[in-house]
């Protein structure tokens, strides 16, 4: 299996040093995903960007602020939920939530989300209750998903366009999502409820590709949580179960060029581990399900291990697991983060209370 080596240039040059890896090979292997995977965007941060607060209320023990993020006449809403009665800025969760999680997650009457078709759930209560806020950013009016699919005319792609157009290196669906939590990123640090410093991106199947790739891309994300990702998410495509390069390639999500691997992706230039690798010195925690066999777990889990590499240039230790991790255990000692759980495709309340216990050890500085 022949997987593009982390920590060698493509001059062929091998990395010794955390200023060689962010002067150089950093730069490099986000400027190979945005060419090969995800996209070249047109636009990060607009000039005259703001955010409208459209009401504030209680709901279920819970603060609930719903937002628009607005600018060249384009909006799009999230929400923040926070706790009640807290006196210092709270940490925050970055909640993407694709259109079927959407269309199928129901709010009870306890303050938690479930969805009516999976065993996944969102318990806002609960991640309020330990002291956290959620911000909710729904992808729908960023760009809608296979209804529109490919024609890049509607939503942020019909107000952000350049004079040349598009091209086959243009963004697509996960990279304008992720620019969307970055763009959410950008509120939070304005809210005096929310401690900035201390935000983590988090999703499920798709989402968590998103979530992923926002955690890669900025370095105000603390903490990167993909869940279930697989393909194109944090599974190593080389070699990897399930899904493939052709079958995720009837979506809209990823570059034109990008189509070129389907049949060849022992030529991608990149593989998954790269983009897990530009969130170090960060954290990452990578959650799967043992019977997720599209994603693939252990796919998940080996790039996981060789991202490490880029983790401990830094002094620190990437992930800390062995060979076989056993089903509910969880592996929290480095600044990569690894369980596999029982059951198939979701997002569960225990993924959720293990990534809240790893977030607290961050935030007490119990990680080296």
């Amino acid at each position: 299996m022949n997987v593009p080596k982390l920590l060698t240039m493509l001059s062929g040059e091998a990395v010794t040093s955390v200023e060689v890896w962010e002067r150089f090979r950093r730069e490099e292997i986000l400027q190979l995903f945005c060419d090969h995977v995800y996209g070249r965007r047109d636009m990060e941060r607009p000039d005259d960007e703001n955010f409208v607060l459209v009401k504030e209320e209680t709901v279920c023990g819970m603060r609930k602020k719903e937002l628009r993020c607005a600018f060249h006449g384009y909006s799009f809403p999230f929400s923040l939920y926070l706790p009640i009665g807290g006196t210092e800025p709270c940490p925050a969760f970055i909640y993407v939530m694709h259109e079927n999680l959407e269309n199928t997650m129901v709010l009870d009457a306890d303050g938690n989300m479930e969805s009516r078709q999976t065993e996944s759930t969102l318990p806002l209560k609960t991640i309020t209750d330990r002291g956290y806020a959620v911000a909710i950013m729904p992808t729908r009016d960023i760009y809608r998903e296979w209804t529109l699919k490919m024609n890049y005319k509607h939503g942020v792609f019909n107000t952000v366009k350049t004079e040349k157009g598009r091209d086959r290196h243009s963004w697509a669906s996960i990279s304008a999502w992720a620019w969307g939590v970055s763009r959410v990123v950008d509120y939070l640090e304005t809210d005096a409820d929310i401690n900035h410093l201390q935000i983590a991106s988090i999703g499920h199947s798709r989402s968590g590709k998103v979530a992923l790739y926002a955690a890669a891309t900025d370095e105000r994300i603390l903490l990167g949580v993909p869940n279930n990702t697989g393909c194109m998410g944090a599974a190593l495509l080389r070699g990897k179960r399930g899904e493939h390069a052709a079958d995720i390639n009837i979506s809209d999500w990823f570059c034109e060029k990008f189509r070129d691997y389907n049949d060849a992706e022992h030529l991608l230039p990149v593989d998954q581990h790269m983009l897990l690798a530009l969130l170090a010195p960060r954290y990452l925690y990578v959650t799967c399900s043992e019977m997720d066999e599209w994603a693939d777990p252990d796919a998940e889990l080996r790039a996981a291990r060789l991202a490490s590499e880029a983790f401990e240039l830094y002094g620190v230790r990437g992930l800390v697991a062995p060979e076989t991790p056993i089903v509910n255990e969880v592996y929290q000692e480095g600044h990569i983060a690894y369980h596999v759980k029982t059951g198939d495709h979701s997002q569960t309340d225990f993924d959720w209370h293990q990534v809240m216990n790893y977030f607290d050890k961050i935030r007490v500085g119990a990680i080296r």
